[in-house]
């Protein structure tokens, strides 16, 4: 009984406890490529390749391949695409997550341009800062930036790494809570109709 209930006490501390996510995003715009990895305790568990990728519908993608899958992320603001980014921001887990940190650095440059170098990176600083003022509002999180101009090759890299604060308690407590929602707005929606 003694073992019985310590494994429990082990086991709910660890469904309530926030466990950390690293996650590392490189992308290579003039290449068309990167990756994101996700570590949890140091150990690496996910690894994917990304590109950019402009379909037949005229619609731009952001596509993830891990092994032979391939995901395609649809970068648009449009709530009713169940993948676009705007749908993946309304998911009720995503309020459960708790940003720590985050790290950016972007390399710039074009060969004897220093101009088009010195503009882009501008560009980029104004466009990180604009994006990540309603994120810090929100999370009181650490934010470091390195903006770094190269001007002897054609490089535009951009490089991310943060730590994530996840509990498994958090976001089953809010997907139960979201499916109760759903069912009973079910449920009044034909009682409307009767």
């Amino acid at each position: 009984m003694l073992v019985f209930l310590s494994v429990c006490i082990l086991i709910l501390n660890l469904v309530a406890a926030y466990v950390r996510v690293g996650v590392n995003f490189y992308l290579d715009f003039f290449g068309n490529d990167g990756f994101i990895k996700l570590y949890v305790f140091g150990i690496r568990i996910f690894k994917a390749r990304i590109h950019f990728e402009h379909d037949e519908n005229n619609s731009n993608n952001l596509v993830v391949e891990h092994g032979k899958k391939e995901g395609k992320i649809h970068l648009n603001n449009d709530p009713q695409d169940k993948k676009s980014v705007a749908a993946m921001l309304r998911n009720p887990a995503m309020s459960d997550i708790l940003v720590e940190k985050i790290s950016a650095h972007f390399t710039v440059g074009k060969t004897n341009d220093a101009f088009f170098t010195v503009g882009v990176l501008q560009t980029l600083r104004v466009l990180f800062y604009a994006f990540l003022a309603p994120v810090k509002c929100r999370y009181s999180m650490k934010i470091t930036e390195s903006f770094t101009p190269v001007y002897n090759r054609d490089v535009i890299h951009a490089d991310f790494i943060g730590i994530i604060g996840i509990s498994i308690a958090d976001i089953i407590v809010s997907l139960v809570g979201n499916l109760i929602k759903k069912a009973d707005f079910g449920n009044r929606k034909e009682t409307a109709k009767i």
